[in-house]
């Protein structure tokens, strides 16, 4: 209540000097249309002012219900928000879903790219609660095909529904990854690939699947 008698004070204030340098500085209006923007701004103070209290005013005859509006704002910006977040349980829901061409030999799971952004769209618009569990799924699904991915580096294949644990988070991959296991993921390759780019695809792959462990935790978290 303070805060909109302050705010509706700062308009009619405002309006009120708007409209003396228009008249003064300017010499943009006459006495009488002075007058009216000072009162036009002057109502329009008090109102927002005590809008909560305000059940209905008229502008040039017309009633306007101010509850009435909000209520049915509000009600409309619920709807959307609901929408919204259906929208996005869809999206999540087919992230996981693989283009059904041939895999490349990137290093990198091509489904992670698309779900890091729809969670980071999610994140913005505060739904992780509403979809935590859409999104706990989907990120098992990809967050294990990407740290198979990287299986020449910790030898070991991770199922589906096994726990996380610290001794797997990316910090460990880094340390592990050598000039000499960057060669041996691609010996039996034909023809042999560059080194560099073979090395700049597995970090790569490392660092998205840094980030997806990462969003492991906020959805631990939330």
């Amino acid at each position: 209540m303070k805060k909109n008698i302050v705010w509706g004070l700062i308009v009619a204030i405002l309006g009120m000097g708007s409209s003396l340098w228009l008249l003064i500085d300017l010499e943009k209006l006459s006495g009488a249309e002075f007058v009216t923007l000072s009162l036009g701004f002057a109502v329009i103070g008090l109102i927002i002012a005590f809008a909560a209290e305000v059940q209905e005013f008229s502008i040039v005859g017309n009633g306007v219900k101010l509850k009435e509006l909000r209520s049915e704002a509000e009600k409309t910006i619920e709807e959307l928000r609901k929408g919204r977040t259906e929208l996005f349980r869809i999206l999540i829901q087919t992230s996981t879903e693989l283009s059904g061409g041939l895999a490349g030999p990137s290093k990198v799971e091509s489904r992670a790219k698309k779900f890091i952004h729809i969670f980071k769209e999610v994140e913005k618009f505060d739904c992780i609660k509403e979809l935590k569990a859409d999104l706990e799924k989907s990120l098992q699904v990809i967050v294990i095909a990407q740290y198979n991915k990287l299986s020449f580096i910790h030898k070991k294949q991770k199922e589906f529904n096994n726990e996380f644990t610290d001794c797997e988070k990316a910090t460990y991959l880094y340390i592990a990854l050598s000039d000499d296991v960057i060669r041996d993921s691609y010996t039996n390759r034909r023809p042999e690939p560059d080194f560099q780019t073979e090395k700049d695809d597995i970090i790569k792959a490392i660092d998205v699947y840094a980030e997806l462990y990462e969003i492991k935790l906020k959805l631990d978290e939330a």
